[in-house]
């Protein structure tokens, strides 16, 4: 986490975490061991919810990177073994602001985690070069977009082999790799993604939902050759893995402008009413309606699948699983939301 990210990392983070994530929670935060003001930084983040331990990343030969800040984050990522000692690695962003209680069945179905990709239009002439580097990369036609949810959770020795998988295919060292396609725009997930997909699609649950200026509708507008083809999509994803999937979280700078606080209060609003705040602080959720859909469940950075209708059916099977988990525990945290979120405020971040 880069020092100056701590604001958003305590206003939407860890503020949307002690309202909906369940029990407790095992959290790492990598500083830069170089910089001082990551150092003080670090001394006071295990004394605060959720109590993480921090662990520093050595400086490393700057002559890897062509921009220093985003990409050493980046590259960090492909190396989890050296700071996570578990089976599974969560990934996700300062700016994550959950937006239910989350349910085992978000994170892991029947042991298997899943994953919530994207494909059709791209979107963003960024994201066309973020899948030109993905085929390059894998000498092979891109397949999904992963930066569509979070947490992201991988095996901890399946991003070890992306490495080794990676370092074979070009015969040189990870790092050499990474510098030579992170002159355009990489996506470390689209990478981990593609090689999940491959050789270990049995482990994990996938799910794709499109992206189509019409909704739901997608025939190969804005395809480019380095991604894969409509007929791939067709032949290759299952009706079950295209159906809606409830995400615990939105990536908020994606999702309005950071100085319209409002916006922020409504959403963990919305959130806590349907975790159990109807029933618990009525008077609170009284402006809301319980059978409405909310749509934060299925949306992330711009991309809106709440057209589909489907997404009611999986909303309340969602909300009928929190009811069913819903412990003492879980009833605080719903009550203690209920009492602060008209009242949060927070010093504004700059982007």
């Amino acid at each position: 986490m880069y020092n100056k990210e701590f604001k958003k990392y305590e206003n939407y983070l860890v503020r949307s975490m002690r309202y909906f994530w369940p029990g407790n929670v095992s959290m790492v935060i990598v500083l830069d061991a170089e910089n001082q003001e990551d150092r003080r930084l670090g001394k006071t983040l295990p004394n605060k919810f959720p109590y993480p331990r921090v662990e520093y990343q050595d400086s490393i030969n700057p002559s890897i990177f062509h921009r220093k800040g985003h990409e050493r984050m980046q590259r960090d990522f492909f190396y989890p073994e050296t700071k996570v000692k578990k089976k599974y690695v969560g990934f996700l962003d300062t700016d994550t602001v959950f937006v239910t209680k989350v349910t085992p069945d978000l994170l892991f179905e029947n042991g298997k985690p899943v994953i919530i990709a994207n494909y059709g239009e791209p979107g963003s002439p960024w994201w066309n070069r973020v899948s030109i580097t993905t085929a390059k990369i894998y000498k092979a036609k891109e397949i999904m977009r992963c930066m569509s949810y979070f947490p992201v959770i991988i095996k901890v020795e399946h991003v070890v082999e992306v490495r080794k998988y990676l370092e074979k295919l070009h015969g040189k060292p990870f790092d050499e790799i990474f510098k030579q396609f992170s002159t355009n725009a990489i996506s470390q997930f689209n990478i981990m993604c593609q090689y999940l997909w491959n050789f270990h699609r049995d482990e994990y649950k996938f799910y794709f939902h499109v992206i189509s200026s019409t909704p739901g509708k997608w025939e190969g507008k804005g395809s480019i050759p380095e991604r894969e083809s409509f007929e791939f999509y067709q032949a290759n994803f299952t009706v079950a893995q295209k159906l809606p999937k409830v995400r615990t979280s939105i990536h908020y700078r994606y999702h309005n402008k950071w100085e319209d606080f409002n916006t922020y209060k409504n959403i963990v609003k919305k959130g806590i009413c349907y975790s159990g705040g109807f029933d618990i602080c009525p008077e609170q959720c009284r402006h809301l309606n319980r059978t409405a859909l909310q749509k934060e469940l299925f949306y992330f950075e711009y991309n809106d699948w709440s057209w589909d209708p489907r997404c009611m059916d999986e909303q309340e099977k969602h909300y009928a699983k929190v009811e069913e988990l819903r412990d003492s525990e879980a009833r605080k945290a719903i009550k203690e939301g209920c009492a602060e979120v008209d009242k949060l405020s927070f010093d504004f971040v700059a982007l």
